[in-house]
């Protein structure tokens, strides 16, 4: 199995599907890679490279309490040992605050965002309670509790419950809390004019306690485009995935299209 040693205490698991425009998927607490099961057929067009962060699914926990900071220099630490210079990133919920972390610290390194239920800060009450509850569970170490629920809610088939949730029940606990703890006080709003690479935020129309959360994006990254999949919960990436994928594909096409152009030259610039 392919693991990247980060530091002498943390190893991350990783899986590299197809080849082409490198597309990092960055999954939420308590759960692991294999959230984006069915997003491996753009694996077809483009270079697909899913992972388990620190504390969650093969990757170990690592020595150091986790930050949103500390996991984006994970990512560009996991891209450097694949030989990975520059990356579309995909982060799912909170997955989506380590693809903006990422961004902010390494614009050069990042072709593009996708955010899947993306925020740049938790302002709002449903999200909350949602992930005080799990700190709380993550404290008293009912990691299985957590895993069945995060499995129900991102199952598209009785198969699917039951993969998530054995691997989302590999968390451990600590590192869970932190991460969660991390994103609530997380927030990259005053930042977002820096970011100038094409972002794309997407949305399920039933999620409407999140749609708000795409104002600070258009109003200062403008470049953003907003999908609203119609029928889609927070949880696209598993439960809407034909919608998610063409529409990832769809924002993809155009920047995978300059990205050949950039590598031929570079290639042929190098020969």
């Amino acid at each position: 199995m392919p693991y990247a040693d980060i530091n002498e205490s943390l190893s991350l698991y990783y899986q590299v599907k197809g080849d082409g425009m490198p597309i990092v998927f960055i999954h939420p607490f308590v759960m692991g890679h294999n959230v984006f099961k069915h997003q491996e057929t753009l694996s077809e067009r483009y270079k697909t490279i899913f992972y388990d962060l620190a504390g969650h699914g093969r990757s170990s926990k690592g020595g150091e309490p986790i930050t949103i900071e500390g996991l984006a220099n994970d990512l560009r630490k996991l891209l450097d040992h694949i030989g990975v210079e520059k990356a579309v990133l995909c982060g799912y919920s909170y997955g989506g605050l380590v693809a903006q972390e990422f961004a902010l610290k390494y614009p050069d390194r990042t072709v593009a965002i996708i955010m899947s239920g993306g925020f740049s800060e938790i302002n709002n009450l449903t999200p909350k309670l949602f992930i005080k509850t799990v700190m709380f569970l993550a404290k008293l170490r009912q990691m299985s509790i957590v895993a069945k629920l995060q499995a129900k809610l991102n199952k598209s088939s009785k198969e699917d419950e039951q993969e998530i949730f054995e691997y989302a029940r590999l968390s451990d606990a600590r590192r869970s809390y932190e991460f969660c703890k991390a994103g609530l006080q997380y927030k990259t709003t005053p930042f977002l004019h820096r970011l100038k690479m094409p972002i794309l935020l997407i949305y399920g129309s039933k999620e409407k306690p999140m749609h708000h959360y795409r104002i600070p994006f258009q109003k200062k990254a403008p470049q953003t485009e907003v999908i609203f999949i119609e029928n889609g919960t927070h949880q696209l990436p598993p439960r809407s995935h034909l919608e998610f994928n063409s529409a990832v594909d769809r924002f993809l096409r155009p920047i995978d299209e300059r990205y050949r152009v950039e590598e031929t030259v570079e290639a042929e610039g190098l020969g």
